[in-house]
């Protein structure tokens, strides 16, 4: 497999079908013989200009159909497309342009506006502006590519520490990818797909590419408006859809939303917490199978799944992650040792498979850090397996809180937190504290209409948590920093409380 093989086995199969559309114009797709020409004409101004094989051409732009030509135009001419945040700093965008070593940028007018003075020699190509004049001729160069060479490369989101390029291969996650994953997400030939995900992350680029090797048409969300995503859903008849469940709880709080005919067969759902709640409330609003997945960017987005019909189900099962995909290897150990644990018992998650990085891009200590000499992927989730071999998270080994000698796990706390009736979001963390080492606090953001008393909700944790597990404090804000697909940085949260002391959790 590689992007080239997708391209021409869909050009093959079905040349007239539509491959990408932007949400919102129905009508306005473009096929997949139109999308090979548009990218041959991007290889050959790649090869024009001298990028070599395996060479990194950075995308700075927001979800737009224009991805798509690229991407194949970069796999035509050898090339590594490295998608970049947008939404970052800028001193962040340029750090990670000069780790890819990239000499070609392309950018949308709002990154060429933060970035076209800070580029150096790099050659920029502005989308909507120079980009029409920058292609070439509509002739492939021809470049031959291997199974081992990478196919893209993802930059992590940074969330505990600076970010890294994940490299992804041909023959083995791109391959996984359009093949064992994209069946167990329930791709059909004709399905329609909502990308809503950002396409600089996994979860946007992989969603994408596993539906469109499947003959999914891909309807690509530009900026996620929960109302105008309902829209889109209904006008361009979309089947199947990956939200996170920011997004969720944004497309079931827009009115009338559960009597809409939206059409949907089923959403797949990952990346952060979700309450049993907030999870029955989209499953009445939105009416369709939901399927959770779970892994993360260096796993090649997903390596387990919790069934549909498990969801439909209910019971205990809803509070999983689901269980391992059947090809993929998955133990429980104890994170300073590498030992498994006893059964039952929590431990960190550790996944081996094809579908697994082949390493961080120039970091070799940090992929050694990451990857076991064994191929084991260290994911650093805090889990569980029950009885019937479904992974139970805990936590991220780094949020864990060691207070007066007890470990607590955020993530069951911000459970019992969340059912509070006047809480909308939650994030616990440990701050300093003289006499406990750490003291476990809640940061809360309001219900609509709400005013959260802190000492009740200390209070009300206190009748389901152990005392120790219980927050000694609640603070309330308005909103808390999340990264692109809605995870919470925990540490900017941390960092205002630990500024000062000698101790610091990262």
């Amino acid at each position: 497999m590689s992007l080239r093989a997708l391209l021409e086995a869909r050009c093959a199969t079905a040349p007239d079908a539509i491959a990408v559309e932007p949400a919102g114009r129905p009508g306005e797709g473009t096929t997949w013989t139109a999308l090979r020409e548009q990218a041959r004409s991007v290889a050959a101004a790649l090869v024009r200009d001298g990028v070599a094989p395996g060479e990194r051409v950075v995308l700075v732009a927001r979800n737009d159909p224009s991805y798509f030509p690229i991407l194949f135009g970069a796999g035509l001419a050898g090339a590594v497309l490295t998608p970049l945040n947008r939404r970052l700093a800028t001193d962040e965008l340029v750090a990670m342009i000069d780790d890819s070593g990239a000499t070609t940028v392309l950018v949308d007018e709002d990154a060429a506006a933060a970035l076209s003075d800070v580029l150096g020699d790099r050659r920029v190509v502005v989308l909507g502006r120079t980009y029409a004049d920058w292609v070439g001729p509509a002739v492939d160069p021809e470049r031959a590519v291997a199974p081992e060479d990478v196919a893209f490369q993802l930059y992590t989101s940074g969330t505990t520490g600076r970010p890294k390029g994940a490299m992804f291969a041909n023959g083995t996650n791109l391959a996984v990818l359009t093949g064992e994953i994209a069946e167990a997400w329930g791709f059909r030939d004709g399905d329609v797909s909502l990308v809503a995900m950002p396409l600089f992350h996994m979860g946007g680029l992989a969603w994408a590419l596993a539906g469109m090797a499947r003959g999914a048409r891909a309807v690509v969300v530009g900026d996620f408006v929960p109302a105008e995503v309902l829209d889109a859903i209904e006008a361009h008849g979309v089947t199947t859809a990956f939200c996170v469940p920011t997004m969720l709880a944004a497309l079931c709080a827009v009115p009338g939303v559960d009597s809409r005919p939206l059409g949907l067969r089923q959403m797949i759902y990952s990346g952060s917490p979700i309450g049993e709640d907030a999870l029955k409330r989209a499953m009445v609003a939105l009416r369709c199978d939901f399927v959770q997945i779970y892994g993360l960017t260096e796993a090649t987005g997903a390596f387990a799944q919790l069934s549909a019909q498990e969801h439909r189900e209910g019971g205990p099962a809803l509070a999983s992650a689901g269980r391992p995909y059947p090809w993929t290897e998955l133990r429980v150990v104890d994170p300073e040792t590498g030992h498994d644990v006893p059964a039952g018992a929590i431990g960190e998650i550790r996944t081996r498979s094809v579908q697994n990085m082949v390493g961080y891009w120039r970091r070799p200590e940090e992929t050694a850090a990451a990857l076991t000499p064994e191929g084991w992927l260290c994911t650093g989730d805090l889990g569980r397996l029950d009885d019937a071999g479904r992974i139970h998270l805990v936590d991220r080994a780094k949020d864990r809180i060691v207070t007066g000698g007890e470990n607590v796990y955020p993530a069951e706390v911000e459970r019992v937190l969340a059912q509070h009736p006047d809480v909308a979001e939650v994030a616990v963390i440990g701050v300093p504290d003289e006499r406990w080492g750490e003291a476990v606090k809640a940061v809360v953001v309001p219900a609509a209409g709400s005013t959260p008393d802190p000492a009740e909700i200390v209070a009300f944790a206190r009748g389901r948590l152990a005392g120790f597990q219980s927050p000694k404090s609640v603070d309330v804000v308005e909103a808390l920093p999340r990264t692109a697909t809605g995870k919470v940085i925990k540490p900017t949260l941390r960092e205002p409380y630990w500024r000062g002391h000698d101790r610091r959790i990262h």
